[in-house]
């Protein structure tokens, strides 16, 4: 459930705090307070895109967190970010001026999508976008899906036997796409292969060629390092570090009969001798090495050059071994075409049988979870006043494996079809349905879809477009109804909806001096009487009075639920 929304620097609000409660949460206030902002707020926190146009004028960044009790469902993804859980969670959301966009769950940092998996499966919102989506066709395959968890499981079936299936065939046209096409493949492979050849890189000899190059730009400065050391070991004059060490050694072992240790000691020192003399001994051979060579330098520059273009070329990191045989089992496969050809037609055509066989499972799920989800929004319908309502879900046929048109999603087309009333053929939902109608609908669907899914919070922005009248009355019975299994959030601007209301709040706008903000706060009482009144078209005594009915007419039929 969601208990608690923080916003802060969101358009007209600079700080905002509601804190929700079981049942039916309705939010109400004038036209251009900020009920749009508040449902905006939320989409941010949920994972929905961000736009920093969001951010109130002059402040470097917004945010906004919502606090969730008892958020059951998610303890898997929790376990695998490593979030700590105890029953309750906070989402947030920062967005800064400059483009940062920062995601937290309990506190943890967690990528948009992680944040958006996690609220997907605590809340369900419905708004404007819904409404349209509902009406493209191609949106109703989605709806169906989400029904039932063995269609989702078949469909992953699905999409991979279908990204099996053209691979198989990529590689195919990739292969054999033409004769001429294959001609001029081989011509490439065989450049390709002859120019690695020729070039023969092996592993490490970039790395090394570096350091010699970098030896012969700094001979000069390596020659008199190691001219001084060399120096300092062996020809210092009066006495060299070798000279002092074999002194050292000398004086310490004629002390060795007072002391042994002092004997000790001298070992210690020959063995500094004999390492410095290994020293010594390489500093010599390397100062040998050491005098510049610009025809080494040009040749090592060369060979560079030519590694670099070949990374550029064949892509990095640098391609030798590995990608020179398998350009060479390519151009075999190539050159021996006609037996790989016949065995990647069988496989093709294997694949595709088993993408077929799926595809037909998949569809009959569908069709089975179909009549099922006709007669529960049948049912929702009904109980929202559309009694003469006829609904159904229409598949294309299914084809043969040879006719068949895949897609990842398989090869059926889904259509909603209603009728809403009485003697009227059913039409296509997109050709049919009023705004009203669209309204209720969509109820209908959200009702189904949450009883299967267990969404413990729904909120519902626009719901009520389009309706009035008896229709509003018999949508705030349903959404009073539906707030007794979940808590619900709705922004309405109809006095049925608003009466209705477990908890109610007003978003008001204000301006001063300096800026223009927006406010919100729990209403009860007289206050709550007169916004049933404001939103029923009056404040006269009259309207007042019809006001105060309608709550008590609402708290009846809670009562009764």
């Amino acid at each position: 459930m969601l208990n608690r929304l923080i916003i802060r620097n969101i358009a007209l609000i600079d700080f905002l705090e509601v804190d929700f409660a079981d049942g039916l949460n309705v939010l109400s206030g004038e036209t251009g307070a900020g009920k749009s902002i508040i449902i905006d707020s939320v989409n941010l926190v949920l994972g929905e895109r961000a736009d920093r146009d969001m951010i109130r004028t002059g402040a470097a960044s917004a945010a906004v967190e919502a606090w969730f009790s008892d958020a059951r469902g998610v303890e898997d993804i929790l376990e695998e970010q490593q979030i700590e859980y105890n029953g309750e969670l906070v989402l947030s959301r920062e967005l800064s001026a400059s483009g940062r966009n920062v995601c937290r769950v309990n506190g943890t940092l967690v990528t948009l999508g992680v944040l958006k998996a996690i609220s997907d499966r605590l809340v369900d919102v419905h708004g404007q976008h819904e409404h349209q989506s509902l009406l493209d066709e191609k949106n109703h395959i989605a709806v169906l899906d989400s029904f039932d968890d063995a269609i989702g499981q078949t469909a992953a079936e699905v999409r991979q036997a279908y990204t099996d299936y053209h691979e198989a065939l990529r590689r195919l046209k990739s292969l054999f796409g033409s004769e001429g096409e294959r001609e001029r493949r081989i011509d490439i492979l065989k450049f390709q292969i002859n120019e690695l050849k020729q070039a023969n890189i092996t592993e490490g000899e970039e790395e090394e060629l570096q350091v010699q190059r970098a030896r012969l730009h700094n001979a000069e400065r390596i020659m008199e390092a190691l001219s001084a050391a060399y120096a300092a070991l062996y020809d210092a004059e009066p006495m060299n570090v070798l000279s002092a060490l074999r002194d050292v050694s000398r004086r310490l072992s004629g002390l060795s009969d007072v002391d042994e240790r002092y004997g000790q000691l001298a070992a210690s020192v020959d063995e500094a001798y004999y390492a410095l003399e290994e020293v010594a001994d390489s500093v010599r051979d390397d100062m040998d090495s050491a005098l510049f060579d610009p025809d080494a330098l040009e040749r090592i520059e060369d060979r560079l050059a030519l590694i670099a273009s070949l990374r550029r070329k064949y892509g990095d990191p640098l391609v030798t071994g590995e990608f020179l045989r398998g350009l060479e089992r390519e151009l075999e496969e190539l050159v021996n075409s006609e037996e790989l050809q016949n065995e990647l037609n069988e496989k093709a055509q294997a694949l595709r049988e088993t993408l077929y066989e799926r595809c037909v499972r998949l569809s009959e799920l569908r069709r089975a979870a179909a009549k099922r989800f006709e007669t529960l929004v049948l049912q929702q319908l009904h109980d929202l006043g559309m009694q003469s309502a006829q609904f159904e879900v229409r598949f294309s046929d299914i084809p043969g494996i040879e006719n068949a048109a895949f897609t990842a999603n398989g090869f059926d087309t889904v259509e909603f079809y209603i009728s809403t009333n009485r003697g009227e053929p059913v039409k296509p939902l997109r050709k049919v349905a009023s705004g009203g109608e669209v309204s209720r609908i969509m109820l209908a669907l959200k009702t189904v879809a949450a009883d299967r899914g267990g969404i413990p919070t729904m909120i519902f922005d626009e719901i009520d477009t389009g309706i009035s009248g008896r229709i509003a009355q018999v949508v705030a019975e349903k959404l009073a109804v539906i707030s007794r299994a979940r808590q619900v959030v709705c922004v309405t601007h109809l006095p049925q909806i608003a009466s209705m209301a477990d908890n109610h709040f007003l978003i008001e706008k204000s301006s001063d001096e300096n800026a223009t903000h927006t406010r919100l706060s729990a209403l009860a009482g007289e206050a709550r009487t007169q916004e049933i009144a404001r939103l029923a078209g009056g404040g006269s005594g009259a309207s007042l009075a019809h006001a105060a009915e309608m709550l008590q007419r609402a708290s009846e039929f809670k009562s009764s639920i």
